[in-house]
């Protein structure tokens, strides 16, 4: 389904997109887009900036995902995210994130 390829400094992600609509395309490549400039900030307004909305795009992504789409009796999109949020929170209090280089 996804394959990375790398050729000298850059990095080419390729997805399909079947099955995904255009709102969960245009926020996965919002998403993509902000995930490069949280890692390659140099200030720290913008560090702070697009790691927020980072965050908050990964949510919304979340919640508009196929699964709570066609499961609407139960608001799993909400669920999914608070439950990441307080795994996220929990990792931080406990010290645990860890950094997993392939």
């Amino acid at each position: 389904m996804e394959s990375l390829a790398k050729k000298d400094k850059e990095l080419f992600l390729k997805m399909e997109t079947e099955g995904l609509s255009s709102t969960q395309i245009r926020l996965i490549k919002n998403i993509h887009s902000l995930l490069a400039a949280v890692v390659t900030s140099e200030e720290e307004g913008e560090y702070f900036e697009a790691s927020a909305e980072l965050v908050k795009k990964a949510a919304e992504l979340i919640k508009n995902s196929n699964f709570p789409q066609t499961h609407k009796n139960i608001s799993y999109g909400t669920q999914a995210v608070e439950y990441a949020v307080d795994t996220v929170h929990e990792s931080l209090n406990d010290n645990k994130l860890n950094n997993f280089d392939n």
